[in-house]
């Protein structure tokens, strides 16, 4: 799908004064009569529009997909208008329904040209689109189908508020909302969630609050790939301490900032940054995360002014951190040990405090694994916590990290 098309598509939804959200061929295929719904409906998971695309050969067990925009809430619970993708398993639904997986991209960037759901071939998500590709249609092949919403502000009005927790809870349960209501004699109640990245952090804020933002489904289990964000006011932190940054370094910066600000108007990354770093933020609004890496041939001398107040910034990013997270469903977490985006040994700090909250959780360890290993190898270990799931029993690795420390 080109970008013009795409961005005519949540236009339709965003802005349709009339009332009526446009229909496709999603009505022939088993989606029910009732998606013709008030686009002024601030009900979560309310369907706005829906169109049939086509399957794309890296998912060789899907029957249909969607492209859906969603009623949604923002950062402070306001309605929003989120896109995403739905997925359908071949063939006719259980009688029990189709359990969901609800997918979290990782990092793309903020601006819209960055939503997943607008994935194209070569274009600037499409390299880590595919290997994502790959990892759902696992699920696809197991009988799941798949919720996979774009994040608020990608794709739709608005900048992006990148790592947000409420934002991004929000968004992910919502798009299951509204897979069920396209769908609701085809979904069953059961969900699980699995994210990358990014999309790892939005993963533990779904297995933290997700049962009880969505007490009418049942929330089975979390798997967070390489998540972010631990102790995220860390890397604000390190680029003051560290001036003269890399271009690996630099490139990510506005994606933080610009998303803070989306959350915060308060924080003006303009006001924070130096001169040289001006350029790359006007950049960032209009870039995806791949195009700035490969753009950026050399970095600012550095990310922030000299006697820059950091204290709001480093305050914001705080409460977005994983560490204030507490998972209420069993928790998988997969890593890399040689991730150089997500360092193993945050995620694993955050799997002990997991295990000394007494919550159930496994870390899988993908040894010499980069940051899309743990996406790439996902589905090996997702089977096999899916398997003691489905056995009645709840997966866990705690005890042996307890028996070890008690050596």
């Amino acid at each position: 799908m080109n970008r013009k098309n795409h961005a005519l598509k949540i236009m339709m939804a965003t802005f349709a004064l009339s009332g009526i959200a446009p229909l496709s061929q999603a009505e022939n295929n088993t989606a029910p009569s009732s998606l013709s719904v008030k686009v002024a409906s601030t009900k979560p998971g309310t369907i706005l529009s829906v169109q049939s695309q086509m399957i794309s050969s890296d998912f060789q067990h899907a029957g249909q997909r969607y492209l859906m925009t969603y009623r949604s809430r923002g950062v402070n619970g306001e309605p929003i208008v989120t896109s995403g993708f739905i997925l359908l398993p071949k063939g006719q639904a259980p009688k029990q329904g189709w359990p969901i997986l609800a997918w979290a991209h990782g990092t793309t960037g903020v601006a819209d040209t960055c939503a997943p759901s607008a994935d194209y071939p070569n274009g600037p998500v499409n390299e880590a689109q595919q290997v994502a590709n790959v990892a759902l249609d696992h699920w696809l092949e197991q009988g799941y189908a798949i919720a996979a919403t774009d994040y608020q502000g990608l794709g739709t009005p608005g900048i992006h508020p990148y790592m947000n927790v409420s934002s991004q809870l929000h968004a992910v349960v919502d798009a299951v909302r509204a897979t069920h209501a396209m769908f609701p004699r085809q979904m069953s109640k059961e969900w699980m969630v699995m994210g990358h990245s990014q999309g790892g952090a939005a993963t533990l804020a779904v297995a933290a609050y997700g049962q009880k933002d969505a007490p009418e489904f049942k929330l089975r289990g979390a798997i967070a790939l390489a998540p972010g964000g631990y102790q995220y006011e860390g890397i604000a932190e390190y680029a003051k301490a560290n001036p003269h940054p890399d271009t690996s370094v630099a490139a990510f910066f506005p994606i933080v900032l610009l998303g803070a600000q989306a959350a915060d108007q308060t924080l003006v990354p303009d006001q924070l940054v130096g001169e040289q770093m001006k350029d790359l933020l006007n950049l960032g609004r209009k870039r995806c995360l791949s195009e700035l890496q490969s753009e950026l041939k050399q970095a600012p001398d550095s990310i922030f002014k000299a006697d820059v107040n950091l204290e709001p910034l480093l305050s914001y990013l705080k409460q977005q951190s994983i560490e204030r997270m507490t998972p209420s469903v069993p928790l998988a977490i997969v890593q890399g040990t040689a991730d150089h985006l997500v360092d193993y040994r945050g995620t694993y700090q955050y799997y002990q405090q997991v295990c000394q909250e007494n919550k159930p959780a496994v870390y899988y360890t993908i040894p010499n694994g980069d940051h899309r290993d743990a996406v790439r190898q996902s589905a090996k270990f997702s089977a096999e916590f899916m398997a003691v799931l489905d056995q009645g029993k709840i997966p866990s690795s705690c005890s042996a990290l307890q028996n070890a420390n008690a050596k």
